[in-house]
């Protein structure tokens, strides 16, 4: 199962994982953290609002059911590409949002790809710290956390003179950092 994994290997791939986390976490601070803004700028509703604020919520669940599913089949790599490009274009039509479909759409997306990386990165940890499973996924599920932390000062350092485009941008700083960390990875082989 790991033979084709080296020790540096191994933690670069763990370190992919982590940071792919953070990006999830990333992604749903900022969208806390915009909600305000993008009520103002495109005349949203309450309700609008909450909705946009939703759909980034279940589709996390469902996709990560979803991927579970067929994690053995797809493979790693399929799911953690899924929750990259998925991540990219939930910036981007966030970031050129025109109206409420627009932020919806890349809502959905944003939740989508956080599911994609859960389904992933939760068996490439379990299968690669077999032995010590239980500690290596608490370290890795720091990462949620910390992405939060993260997104939540730079987004405030920035602060309310800084367009909230900008601050959604700054998303692509985890999701280029765990998207080309993935590219030089190799993924173990399932456990099961």
């Amino acid at each position: 199962m790991l033979e084709n994994l080296s020790e540096a290997g191994k933690k670069r791939l763990f370190i992919a994982c982590f940071v792919a986390l953070m990006a999830t976490s990333f992604a749903f601070m900022l969208r806390i953290m915009i909600l305000g803004d993008l009520q103002k700028e495109f005349g949203l509703t309450e309700t609008q609002r909450g909705e946009i604020f939703g759909v980034g919520i279940w589709p996390f669940a469902v996709s990560i059911i979803l991927f579970s599913l067929v994690i053995d089949r797809i493979g790693y790599g399929t799911a953690v590409l899924f929750g990259f490009l998925a991540h990219c274009a939930f910036a981007v039509l966030t970031i050129f949002a025109t109206g409420y479909w627009t932020l919806y759409v890349g809502s959905l997306l944003g939740g989508l790809a956080a599911g994609a990386i859960e389904a992933a990165i939760n068996p490439i940890v379990a299968t690669m710290k077999s032995r010590e499973k239980t500690k290596w996924l608490n370290i890795l599920h720091a990462g949620w956390p910390a992405g939060m932390v993260c997104a939540g000062l730079l987004s405030m350092l920035l602060g309310p003179s800084v367009g909230w485009q900008v601050k959604v941008g700054l998303i692509f700083l985890p999701v280029v950092i765990y998207g080309g960390l993935m590219t030089i990875c190799r993924f173990p082989v399932s456990e099961r």
